[in-house]
């Protein structure tokens, strides 16, 4: 008979729209294996017959995987009533020249409260027209498709509607709305969110602009290292450039793609007279060397898809005067840059950038390392939402699928189990409010089949096999004397637990217990979690004494959870990292790296089990399916 096993840990809330997508919706996962894209903007057209001349399609510059591009929605006022279209026809060219826009577009001189109040929404309609026209376009080339960022770099003055990040938020959104309901979908159009990296004072900061992850496909920034070209400034590693935005936006959302949407380092600058250019002023740095230190860095950083660079040499205004800077990595005289030259080996090229396009939420890197489950019989993920609904998961993978059903209310305990002795885990909760435990023996929605009552005011459930019958009961862990007390039989229906064997204690005030069957010897003992250092103690008996064996799992902060990952009879520790939101699991209760993690979703709150301990539970079980699953609940 399979094995199964429960778990108690530290608990945190989960929404009900912990992934914010249905359950049948998989996301559209990118897979990068320590590569990024690369891309250019250029001060010229992207027209096909100027590739070679532009050096896009050269062999020195290889190919890239976005053309940037800049719009404001009233480009198109002046073609009247004629066919042209200066919107297509821009998105056009990039797309003929085998890149997928990355098209940035504002509202000329509109402020975000302009905006958000619905005074430019037919200009924006009007705008949304000549991009589905380019979208339209069938030339036998593959179908079209853009990228949008709306109103880029708003978390600043140096934009018209710039430093009102609530009008912004309101503003940004009305832009995905009106191409929505024009039936425009995320298989033609991605929409990207794309701040300054730098907010100044005032401004609040990146997050604060976030129109929410049912808005935003892609998480981008702009950075530049202006070098020594205006006084004051100096020339900047690629690390100060890129590492705050990075951060910040990881927290934000950890599993969605980001694209340095702008990025560039002076090859010359030149401060501007009038009639005619003043002196040279020098970058302080090696513009090639900064270049190939992007494209090491970049690789390096797991969630960063992409960087689209600045090729344009352009006027800056400066505090004192005008200066020429020249951010280019190629010119029309076939130069390219060495530092790019460098990189190529770690920038990938493809076109059409189909994965990106697929439907439901688009993200990267949902996984790390390899599903340990190769049996029949393996732990995986599934959570208890504050609705009282259940969700279930049929397997470790993203790709497992979904089952969802109602039993309980919301602040209820909940824990799994085999009451049943039928090799199959439902259901069980405890009310806090009458102190009586609920327990179902079919994953389904009803009422309770066996209740009784818990135990003492406080006393919180651990469940499992406890003494190798094959059948699950509720036993208690009193964290007000930092005993456990082991109960082999369920209680009587309406009344309450059968007789105790004598308690024990183990660990430490504070500490959080979790269950699992260690040894794999078919019964379940008691471990500990100790939140605040990261170590987990391990005991094989169910008695009093020291850890038999502690390790020291993740960082400290992590949610303990333990089940048996990949099927080979014995349990082994997982934690759950609220800074990442993923589940790491080990195949083996030691001091080692992960073997494998999970993006299981956004938890709101985290807090420690000594505060509220009896709202916050996790379990792993098996269900009909053969499959056995992992479970953060919430209240």
């Amino acid at each position: 008979m399979a094995r199964i096993l429960r778990a108690w840990s530290i608990f945190a809330v989960l929404a009900a729209v912990l992934l914010g997508i249905p359950a049948e919706v998989a996301a559209a996962e990118i897979d990068l294996e320590d590569q990024v894209y690369g891309g250019l903007y250029s001060s010229e057209f992207f027209a096909a017959e100027d590739l070679e001349a532009l050096g896009i399609a050269s062999s020195a510059l290889g190919r890239v995987t976005f053309g940037g591009t800049f719009h404001h929605v009233g480009e198109n006022d002046y073609v009247g009533g004629g066919t042209w279209s200066n919107t297509r026809e821009l998105l056009d060219e990039v797309w003929r020249a085998a890149a997928t826009p990355f098209a940035n577009v504002v509202v000329d001189g509109a402020s975000a409260a302009a905006i958000a109040s619905g005074e430019y929404d037919d200009a924006i309609e009007a705008w949304a027209s000549h991009v589905e026209q380019y979208l339209d376009i069938d030339d036998g080339l593959p179908q079209r498709r853009v990228i949008i960022a709306p109103l880029q770099e708003a978390n600043g003055t140096w934009v018209s509607h710039g430093c009102d990040p609530a009008s912004f938020k309101t503003a940004y959104r009305k832009f995905v709305d009106i191409f929505r309901d024009r039936g425009i979908d995320e298989t033609r159009v991605r929409w990207a969110f794309a701040p300054n990296g730098w907010t100044p004072p005032g401004c609040g900061e990146i997050a604060d602009y976030y129109p929410g992850d049912s808005y935003v496909d892609v998480l981008a920034f702009s950075a530049y290292n202006f070098g020594s070209c205006f006084p004051g400034s100096s020339w900047t590693p690629v690390s100060w450039s890129v590492d705050g935005p990075i951060s910040e936006l990881t927290a934000i959302n950890p599993v969605k793609p980001i694209v340095v949407a702008q990025i560039a380092a002076p090859r010359s600058c030149e401060r501007v007279e009038m009639g005619g250019l003043g002196e040279d002023r020098g970058t302080g740095g090696d513009q090639a060397s900064w270049v190939k230190e992007l494209f090491d860095y970049l690789r390096a950083k797991e969630n960063v898809a992409g960087f689209i660079w600045f090729n344009v040499k352009k006027v800056e205004p400066g505090n004192d005067s005008e200066v020429l800077m020249d951010w280019r990595i190629w010119d029309t005289a076939s130069w390219v840059s060495p530092g790019w030259k460098d990189g190529l080996p770690g920038v990938l090229y493809r076109w059409p950038l189909s994965d990106w396009f697929r439907p439901g939420p688009l993200t990267i890197g949902l996984e790390r390392g390899t599903p340990p489950c190769s049996k029949v019989v393996c732990d995986s993920v599934g959570y208890f939402d504050s609705e009282g609904q259940w969700w279930l998961w049929d397997g470790v993978s993203a790709e497992a699928s979904q089952d969802a059903f109602s039993f309980g209310d919301p602040g209820d305990i909940a824990f799994m189990g085999d009451w049943d002795g039928d090799g199959v885990a439902t259901p069980g909760l405890y009310r806090r409010s009458d102190g009586f435990v609920y327990l179902r023996n079919s994953n389904t929605p009803g009422v309770a089949d066996i209740t009784f009552f818990l135990g003492n005011s406080g006393d919180l459930p651990l469940v499992g096999d406890f003494d190798g019958d094959g059948k699950d009961t509720v036993s208690i862990y009193r964290p007000s004397q930092g005993k456990v007390y082991v109960i082999n039989e369920l209680g009587l229906r309406g009344g309450g637990l059968g007789a105790a064997q004598p308690p024990f204690i183990f660990g430490n005030p504070g500490d959080t217990p979790f269950v699992g069957d260690f040894d794999g010897d078919g019964i379940d003992t008691v471990g500990m979690y100790r939140a605040s250092t990261g170590f987990a103690y391990f005991r094989d008996s169910l008695t009093d004494g020291a850890a038999d064996y502690s390790v020291l799992l993740g960082e400290p902060g992590d949610t303990i959870l333990a089940g048996d990952w990949d099927g080979d009879g014995d349990d082994t520790v997982a934690v759950y990292r609220p800074s990442t939101r993923r589940v790491y699991m080990y195949l083996e209760n030691t001091a080692t790296a992960a073997d494998y993690s999970r993006y299981v979703g956004t938890l709101p709150i985290a807090t420690t089990w000594g505060r509220v301990a009896a709202e916050r539970a996790a379990w792993a079980s098996r269900w009909p399916e053969q499959h056995s699953k992992l479970a953060i609940w919430a209240n």
